[in-house]
């Protein structure tokens, strides 16, 4: 096919395309597109817990996915799409483990795995050809990454009980979650699903009780960075997320 240069070379949009003169004109070149990684329709879920002593636990658990949808993923490899598919979204082991020193500090941790092809594919990279001391970067498919793995170690100080007034609380994390270790719900009220996704951050927080039945909180998570790199139409690069504050209350009644 011929395309044509009308309106000699003018960058200025094409006032006739319009007119039903000119037919489509193809274009060839890279579309961004984001990773989603698709929600958890239907799991089995296993625990394990046992306790050293009067201080000291360590629980085990397990999920899958069941019943998961195929999921088909076209990515560039020069001047075509090659397609992966996948049918298990979720195989995750994790262990734990939590110390209470004393009446008021509790330190834990806990580690897991997501064993699927699905987390390994993501957790991939993109594969650029690059020319140096040019602006040129083709793409030449994806490689694999490792199995996702996240971590979280956290410092609780204190317990705001909400029928204790002047009671509180404080803690402080960090965490550490890999593309596709997380399927979103994260359940920490103070922290976005997006911070927990290819994310490594730090949070803290606090925990009042000014009267009975009535909370105050307020969360604050910082130095959240990419754990690996994020792909661009100029290769792959590091990010950053900006800090993130949460102020709430809440009353029992």
């Amino acid at each position: 096919m011929t395309i044509p240069n009308p309106e000699d070379g003018s960058s200025l949009p094409l006032t006739f395309l319009d007119d039903g003169t000119v037919g489509l004109i193809p274009v060839v070149g890279t579309v961004l597109v984001q990773d989603q990684i698709p929600p958890i329709d239907k799991a089995v879920f296993a625990q394990a817990k046992h306790q050293f002593g009067d201080d000291f636990g360590v629980p085990a658990w397990y999920l899958r996915s069941v019943g998961d949808d195929t999921h088909s993923i076209a990515y560039a490899n020069g001047d075509h799409n090659d397609v992966a598919s996948f049918d298990q979204l979720a195989n995750v082991i994790g262990l734990g483990a939590t110390w209470r020193i004393g009446d008021n500090i509790r330190l834990s941790y806990d580690w897991g795995q997501n064993r699927t092809d699905f987390g390994r594919f993501m957790n991939g990279n993109t594969i650029y050809n690059h020319e140096m001391g040019t602006s040129d970067f083709d793409i030449a498919g994806r490689s694999n990454g490792s199995t996702p793995r996240f971590w979280v170690a956290r410092v609780d100080i204190g317990e705001a009980d909400t029928d204790q007034p002047g009671s509180w609380n404080a803690f402080a994390d960090y965490k550490y979650f890999q593309h596709d270790s997380f399927f979103g719900g994260n359940g920490t009220e103070g922290v976005p699903d997006r911070y927990m996704d290819g994310i490594k951050s730090f949070t803290i927080s606090g925990g009042y009780v000014p009267a009975k039945d009535f909370l105050l909180e307020a969360f604050y998570t910082f130095g959240a960075k990419g754990i690996g790199k994020r792909d661009t139409l100029y290769g792959p690069e590091h990010f950053t997320l900006g800090d993130y504050t949460r102020i709430q209350a809440t009353f029992k009644f």
